[in-house]
């Protein structure tokens, strides 16, 4: 009777753990290289992690691709979402429960080339015209925590490419590789996009729903840990850097 019941304690557990799984709603947004829709497919460094871990756990929901103020805020007021890729800030330490980090990057301020601007630090990013910021994303949210209202906030990063190449703007801040590859697939070259400025380095991971059981967050770790034990996330790094 005792072997019976552990048994069936253990098998519960395990079911427990899939219906945690097979409730998550799994959302992520276009921000190549990292995490992008190509051909009908979500794609990218962070989105082939994420799928691996959802293999290794048992995860059988989509992804779903969504602007990143919808994301955001469905992960902030809904139970069971995870949003990736997700700066993980101090202002948001609290607001959810965290796996990774995915990977890391690099904020820089881009000026069209040849528009002769200088930016050694972020009080002269105060003094210019406008800056191309992403609706609720970190980067606009630090701009504002430092007191910029310079910004000319777009609901997508697409737009603020193209703002910049028309003049709109003076400075785009973005992912350091977002930023060059969506010139290149928006019909501009690298070499139309002046790096003028790094203004930090800051580690991505899968943010959860406050409410999202410890189980499904602890088992998503877990999973992630093993990948990078086992080498995945290094080759699959390694994959997305050539």
């Amino acid at each position: 009777m005792k072997k019976i019941l552990i048994a069936l304690a253990f098998t519960f557990c395990f079911v427990a753990g899939t219906v945690y799984a097979a409730d998550l709603t799994v959302i992520t947004e276009n921000s190549p290289p990292l995490n992008y829709e190509e051909n009908g497919k979500v794609t990218g460094l962070a989105t082939e992690l994420v799928q691996e871990i959802m293999r290794r756990t048992g995860q059988e929901s989509s992804i779903d691709v969504m602007p990143w103020a919808r994301g955001y805020a469905l992960v902030q007021g809904q139970p069971n979402v995870a949003l990736y890729s997700t700066t993980r800030t101090e202002a948001r330490e609290n607001l959810f429960k965290w796996v990774g980090p995915l990977a890391t990057i690099k904020w820089v301020f881009f000026a069209k080339t040849g528009s002769g601007i200088k930016i050694s630090s972020l009080a002269d990013a105060k003094k210019v015209g406008s800056i191309a910021t992403y609706a609720n994303d970190a980067k606009e949210q630090m701009l504002k925590a430092e007191g910029f209202t310079n910004l000319d906030s777009a609901p997508d990063t697409v737009s603020n490419l193209k703002k910049l190449m028309a003049g709109r703007n003076d400075i785009w801040l973005v992912g350091e590789n977002e930023g060059v590859l969506l010139a290149q697939q928006n019909g501009f070259a690298p070499s139309d996009l002046e790096q003028v400025f790094i203004v930090k380095e800051v580690q991505l991971s899968v943010a959860f729903s406050k409410s999202t059981p410890d189980a499904t967050v602890n088992v998503w770790q877990k999973a992630f840990d093993e990948m990078i034990a086992d080498g995945f996330v290094k080759k699959t790094t390694d994959k997305w850097a050539k």
